[in-house]
């Protein structure tokens, strides 16, 4: 019965998606303002019928009801509540319905959010948004209904995929689907803007936020998605240019040079067509990343089985595209920037050619993992385009982006003094050169390593200088006004500048994560087998084979060994990398044991446990991991700055709607 609802739920929804678009279309030509208010309250409705389906198949998962077909083939009697929560979305169907929840809870947040702000384009924004819940909606009620029985129902379930047991399950692909799905606003607003013909930047400014939360969500969602495949695929590695992990990278680099490009628009009212460029590639590049995970057509340990709605997604991405394009043909004599910069060295053409170094790498990301798929089509031969392709290429791009990001800090508007940018580079110039010097000369690494590590140094100077001079003009006000209570004083300090601010704290999560990638060049690997008594050494490490272990974890038996951690003649560590088996999967799973420091990681992956009572380890040191994953602490903290800043533009307007 609940089941039931559920499905007729999403049936309603499709309605009255529908309706909104229709109500939308009539309110616009005949200028109807109720028209238009029944459409933003039907956002509302769509929003609570959608998750009414999402709570019926999450009962469904927590009742093992398996007369629910995508219940019964991800999920078990056995599966710990705490999974049964993250299968909703661990399979196609209820992922794309989850997608479907976080898109319609944005739809009726922008239905009432800007219904003053933005009352010439809203209605046209709520069409674009309407028109992407309709083809999901769509997909959901035939050829990916997740609520869809199965008859007869079996007793027992296929059990979820062992890879997806892990806590990062619970937040990898949701913070992912925030990152593609928050992109879909500003794509909105960008088509909005062009059927309307009003092509100022109130768009850019309205959207800043969504733009600024979509790039962190999707963000987060690469970095747990690397931390989850560190900690479970027993590689050693965390990124293998994967597929799947292209797939949201690539609208991840057009979303950064996009909320880069913004900033120009805003403040000089240049790039305009580059702009909606820009977020046209985003939110296509987030429909292909989508069609590569959902079409089963490539090879990745991500992507689901072949299904038949990739076709469905293939040709939503060339509908979008042409539409798109064809509008921003239409408007483009509207778009002509007014105001020209000054000079050749400024900020505005930093952030262009920022711009065009994250397009190039985007491009590349797409050629190598797309050529494969055409070449098959169109050939009939089988490529495969395999890391040293993207390493070559993206390691002297990354390079550039990272002295880009470091220099444009030092540029002004309109026109920047060569012999002044020279005297602020000269310092941190010197230290990268010598460092750079000494990383090759002592460490002997590949050269873009070097490089990398120079640019980071380099980078990482003039972001900090430049928050402690930030720190130092605030100190001077704040000293003004010593009768200010100190909370206050904070307070004010805080959210000062908040873009700024931010943008340096994220800019150092890129030298941190930088500082990671370039431990990966020193990383270390040993397999060995060795029995009872044993001892390997690996590095600076011994280590010894204790014994055998066995014990029950959840709804897995694990079966492994127990390895004993030398260093410098004594014991540091005991570490326990086991196979874990699960009941509804003949194959066991590799469960690593791994030593954090700050300097590196100890990762000891057990290849097999053999007959005669040995065991057969792959021991990785990792150096500089844990910088990769200390990013994030970068990350929160520059977004929460950056999104307590608002335009000043942006205040007037919504103050004047107010009536302030």
């Amino acid at each position: 019965m609940v089941v039931d609802i559920g499905y007729f739920s999403l049936l309603s929804a499709l309605v009255l998606a529908v309706y909104a678009i229709v109500a939308l279309s009539a309110g616009i030509r005949r200028n109807s303002y109720n028209l238009i208010l029944s459409a933003r309250y039907s956002a509302v409705i769509i929003l609570v019928l959608v998750a009414l389906a999402y709570l019926a198949l999450t009962f469904a998962f927590f009742n093992d009801d398996f007369s629910v077909r995508f219940v019964a083939e991800h999920s078990s009697t056995d599966l710990p509540g705490f999974y049964k929560f993250t299968a909703v979305w661990g399979g196609m169907h209820g992922s794309l319905l989850l997608w479907e929840l976080i898109l319609s809870f944005f739809t009726a947040t922008v239905a009432f959010r800007y219904r003053k702000s933005n009352q010439e384009i809203l209605p046209y924004t709520l069409i674009i948004l309407n028109l992407i819940s309709l083809f999901l909606l769509f997909l959901l009620i035939g050829w990916s209904n997740p609520l869809a029985r199965a008859y007869p129902a079996p007793f027992e379930g296929n059990g979820m995929n062992p890879l997806l047991q892990n806590p990062g399950m619970v937040f990898h692909p949701p913070s992912l689907y925030l990152g593609y799905v928050a992109f879909s606003i500003p794509f909105a607003f960008a088509m909005g803007s062009l059927m309307r013909g009003k092509l100022d930047s109130q768009w850019i400014l309205s959207t800043r936020r969504w733009t600024l939360f979509a790039w962190f969500f999707l963000t987060m969602g690469m970095i747990l998605g690397a931390q989850w495949a560190y900690v479970e695929l027993g590689w050693g590695g965390y990124w293998a240019w994967d597929p799947v992990e292209n797939g949201s990278l690539m609208p991840w680099l057009t979303g950064t040079a996009f909320l880069h490009s913004v900033i120009v628009q805003e403040k000089r009212n240049n790039l305009r067509i580059w702009n909606m460029v820009l977020i046209i590639a985003t939110f296509t590049l987030s429909i292909l990343g989508t069609f590569i995970t959902r079409s089963g057509i490539l090879n990745s340990v991500h992507s689901f089985s072949k299904s038949n709605i990739g076709p469905a997604f293939l040709i939503f991405m060339v509908v979008v595209l042409v539409f798109s394009l064809g509008m921003l043909f239409y408007r483009q004599s509207l778009l002509t920037s007014k105001s020209q910069t000054a000079g050749i060295i400024c900020k505005e053409n930093s952030f262009l050619l920022n711009n065009i170094v994250f397009v190039v790498m985007s491009f590349t990301v797409l050629y190598g993992t797309v050529f494969p798929l055409l070449a098959e089509a169109l050939a009939d031969k089988k490529l495969s385009i395999q890391a040293p392709f993207f390493n070559t290429i993206m390691a002297p791009v990354a390079i550039m982006t990272i002295l880009l990001m470091g220099i444009t800090h030092l540029l002004g508007w309109k026109k920047t003094s060569l012999a002044l940018l020279g005297k602020n580079v000269f310092v941190p110039l010197l230290l990268a050169i010598i460092s750079m010097s000494g990383i090759y000369f002592l460490l002997a690494p590949p050269w873009q390593m070097s490089f990398l590590g120079g640019a980071a140094i380099f980078g990482g100077y003039l972001i900090v200088r430049d928050l402690i001079r930030s720190r130092r003009i605030r100190d001077i006000g704040i000293e003004a006004k010593q009768k200010e209570k100190i909370g206050l004083r904070f307070f004010k300090s805080l959210v000062k500048d908040g873009r700024r601010t931010g943008g340096l704290i994220i800019h150092l999560g890129i030298v941190a994560m930088t500082i990671g990638v370039c431990g990966a060049f020193f990383n270390q690997e040993k397999a060995f087998t060795f029995g009872p008594g044993d001892e390997e050494i690996v590095g600076r490490y011994v280590l010894k084979f204790k014994e055998l272990t066995e014990f029950n974890k959840n709804n897995a038996r694990n079966v492994g060994v127990a390895v004993e951690i030398f260093k410098g003649g004594e014991s540091i560590d005991v570490l326990k990398p086991v196979k874990a088996f699960y009941p509804t999967s003949s194959q066991p799973m590799t469960e690593v044991a791994i030593r954090h420091t700050v300097v590196e990681d100890l990762y000891i992956s057990l290849a097999s446990i053999n007959t005669d009572g040995t065991v057969t380890l792959n021991v990785y040191i990792n150096p500089l991991v844990n910088f990769l994953w200390a990013s994030t602490i970068f990350f929160i903290v520059g977004f929460v700055y950056s999104m307590s800043y608002k335009p000043v533009q942006l205040r007037k307007k919504e103050a004047s709607v107010s009536g302030i």
